[in-house]
Order: structure tokens, then C-alpha cells, then sequence
């Protein structure tokens, strides 16, 4: 296959997801256990023709993909009419005994994720984001010893060059999650010499990015999601409370402390304007803001689970336009860490790297 044509693969698997035969399905389960993404979707991380990818392969959309996922002698393979390409799934990360045996795993190669707190101080009646299927698991985030405990005893199994990327529901608020991940990091550079990628919402207080900088982290992730602040506020009803210009203020201390690219952001596309998002990724990547663009898909325990899926040709047009920016303003992937490098929920890092003659 071209580039092109992989870009144009990846943008309809990340868009419509994959559906999986019950044989399929009973074989990942089986082989592989670990595949479900332990976060707000259901998804299987694989790699595509050396890209990351993470698929949707369990939501009732997934059903309806021209995609099929499917198991033969010879692996895994994603099919479709007139074509087929094989994908090829990450290891298992070596037991501990701890509770990181639940939360942790590769997303790429290299950067191993976990999600320590899943109750929302957002998930409220009127105030949950509309987009969001994360359900709460627990009262309160894994507590900082035992979770740096599970973690010691992982990075002395596996290399200190993967690196650590933590995301999350907000606990309590926003300040006090940001005191969580400033504890949990001064605990883990204790034992631990790689990145250190934190996703969040900004706190009030934003002199805690200092002490996060201080403490240890190596790049932030602060996801404004929707550009328009009236649309924010419908589909964001808690979250959007947090005006734009804070996010903003955040994105320019955090640049200031960790530098240009380590910073950055996701904007979702299908749930906003073609043009609102274009001209926000303008915006950031001028500041040294790094966008993700993820598209819209309607998971089932989302409040939105009815709604039209984003549509992967003007998908595939934003991810180009993102990856003319990056490269424009010097804002490379293979610079950043964490979720923003692997590039497996998103398009444009595929864009920076194999772009197309123009896309304007």
C-alpha cells in the first residue's frame, strides 16, 4: 500500500472502528487478554504498517465498520473490501503482583500508559462530558505508595526508556488531581530516569505546573476538546466551566517550563466545525502547543452514543492541515512523550511524516 492509502486505512479504522467475529474475539480474549484499552474505550493497540493505531472493536458502532478484524494461521489481519493489511499486537508487560498488574500497558513500543483514577468529579448529573464513556471503578485514585510500589517493581523488569504516560478521570477537582500527579512524580523519580507524561484538566492554580516541572514531569497534556466556548459548555456542561482563556494561560506557563512541543491538547473532530478546529490548531501550534486530534466516535456508555460518527475524509483533510502546522512551527512527534508520541488514538503524526504534495 502507498502512504496515502495507509493514512486513508487508519483514518477510517479510527473513525468507524472494526467490527470482529465472535471466533475473533474469543481468540483475543484467549491469546491475548490484556488487549482492552484500560481507559474510557474499548479499543485494541496494534501496530499497522509501523503506525500505532488503537481500534474500537466493542461498541455498537464497531458492528457497522466496513472493517473486519480477523484471525487466519498466518495472525491477525484487518480486512475490508478489496483489501486486507496485518496488524500486530503489543506484549504483555511482566506481572508484579501489584495493582499496576491492572492498570498498566503498552500503548507503542516504547510508552506504557495507566489510568489510576476513574471517579469524575465531573461525572454529575449535569455536568458529565457528553462525549465520555468512562465509568467510575473506584472512590479515590490509587494511593501514591502503592501505585510508585507496583511501578519500582515494573521498571526493574523493563527499560527505563519506556515511558510513563498517566491519564484519568479528575478527582475531587482539578487542583487536587494536580497535587496527585506532583506526589506521584516526586515519588517515582526516587527510582525511575525516563519521561514522564501527564494528562489533566489545569488547575486554578496554576503554580502547580511549576511544582510538576519540579517534581519531575517531563511534558502535560491539557485537552481543551471543543474550540467554541458556547459549544464547549453544551457538550462539556462541567469541564467547559473552565474558561478558554485559563487553558490558554495554562498552555503559555506550561511552555514556558517545559518547552515548545511539550505541551499539548486534544481537539475532537465530528462534534465541531470543520473551520473552529482548523483555526484552534493554527492558534496552538503558533504558541508551541502541540494538537491531537482525535475524532468523535459515539461509545455506548456516553451520553452521545446515538450521535454521528466523525467522517474520515474530513478527518483525513484536518490531519493533514495539523501536520503542515507541526512542521511549520518545528513541532516534531518523535520530540514529544507519552500519549502525544505513540499517536495511536490520532492522524496527524502519520501526517507530519508522510504528507501530501499540499493539502490546502
Amino acid at each position: 500500500m502507498t502512504e496515502e492509502e495507509i493514512k486513508r486505512l487508519k483514518s477510517g479504522l479510527l473513525c468507524l472502528g472494526c467490527s470482529a467475529t465472535r471466533e475473533t474475539g474469543e481468540s483475543l480474549v484467549r491469546d491475548m487478554p490484556w488487549f482492552f484499552e484500560r481507559g474510557f474505550s474499548h479499543s485494541v493497540h496494534t501496530e499497522l504498517f509501523g503506525s500505532n493505531i488503537a481500534i474500537s472493536v466493542s461498541e455498537h458502532f464497531s458492528a457497522l465498520s466496513p472493517y473486519t478484524l480477523e484471525k487466519t494461521d498466518d495472525g491477525y489481519f484487518v480486512t475490508w473490501s478489496g483489501g486486507r493489511a496485518p496488524i500486530s499486537f503489543f506484549p504483555r508487560l511482566p506481572e508484579t503482583g501489584t495493582v499496576v498488574d491492572k492498570l498498566a500497558k503498552y500503548h507503542s513500543r516504547d510508552c506504557i500508559t495507566l489510568w489510576p483514577s476513574s471517579n469524575c468529579c465531573y461525572d454529575r448529573p449535569g455536568m458529565k462530558c457528553r462525549f465520555c464513556s468512562l465509568l467510575p471503578e473506584s472512590d479515590a485514585p490509587v494511593p501514591v505508595e502503592e501505585l510508585a510500589h507496583g511501578l519500582e517493581l515494573l521498571y526493574a523488569k523493563v527499560p527505563h526508556s519506556h515511558a510513563l504516560n498517566f491519564s484519568g478521570a479528575t478527582y475531587k477537582n482539578p487542583d487536587v488531581m494536580a497535587d496527585y500527579w506532583i506526589a506521584l512524580t516526586r515519588r517515582l523519580r526516587e527510582f525511575y530516569t525516563g519521561a514522564i507524561s501527564i494528562e489533566f484538566a489545569p488547575p486554578a492554580d496554576l503554580g502547580k505546573l511549576r511544582e510538576m516541572k519540579e517534581a519531575g514531569v517531563t511534558n502535560v497534556i491539557m485537552n481543551l476538546e471543543i474550540a467554541d466556548e458556547r459549544l464547549r459548555s453544551e457538550i462539556c456542561p462541567g469541564k467547559g466551566r473552565i474558561t478558554k482563556a485559563h487553558y490558554y494561560e495554562a498552555y503559555s506557563r506550561g511552555v514556558e517550563l517545559f518547552g515548545r512541543g511539550q505541551v499539548s491538547s486534544v481537539l475532537i473532530a465530528g462534534l465541531q466545525p470543520y473551520d473552529d478546529i482548523v483555526a484552534e490548531c493554527e492558534r496552538m501550534t503558533a504558541a508551541g502547543v502541540f494538537p491531537t486530534i482525535m475524532p468523535f466516535r459515539p461509545f455506548d456508555d456516553s451520553d452521545l452514543s446515538q450521535a454521528s460518527m466523525c467522517d474520515p475524509d474530513e478527518y483525513l483533510r484536518i490531519a493533514e492541515l495539523l501536520g503542515e502546522m507541526l512542521r511549520k512551527h518545528g513541532l516534531a512527534p518523535h520530540l514529544m512523550q507519552g500519549c502525544t508520541k505513540c499517536g495511536g488514538c490520532s492522524l496527524e503524526n502519520d501526517c507530519y511524516y508522510h504528507h501530501a504534495p499540499s493539502s490546502r
